[in-house]
């Protein structure tokens, strides 16, 4: 039951940070949604899993998983809007 209420939450927050992506303008706005959504989602999806499965062998790989997309994550989202901010990147639309 916990691990079913966990994937829930996650899968909702994952939701939300997929119509946050959809819906902001710019590129800082749209990092913002994708970032915490997909740290708090897929992270909660893969506590549930764990949790859901009980402690078996197949948990160090998930728990691995959640190590790396913690890691990971907020080193890639700080690569791309450094990008976009050397790039001086504005958000509207350039014609040309």
């Amino acid at each position: 039951m916990i691990a079913l209420i966990l994937i829930s939450f996650g899968l909702v927050f994952v939701a939300i940070g997929t119509l946050g992506i959809l819906r902001f303008q710019d590129v800082y706005s749209r990092l913002q949604a994708s970032g915490v959504s997909d740290n708090a989602g897929l992270g909660l999806v893969l506590l549930g899993l764990i949790v859901y499965q009980g402690m078996e062998l197949q948990d160090v790989a998930l728990a691995f998983l959640l190590f790396l997309l913690l890691l990971t994550n907020p080193i890639v989202t700080h690569s791309i809007a450094k990008s976009a901010f050397t790039q001086r990147h504005t958000g509207a639309k350039e014609e040309g």
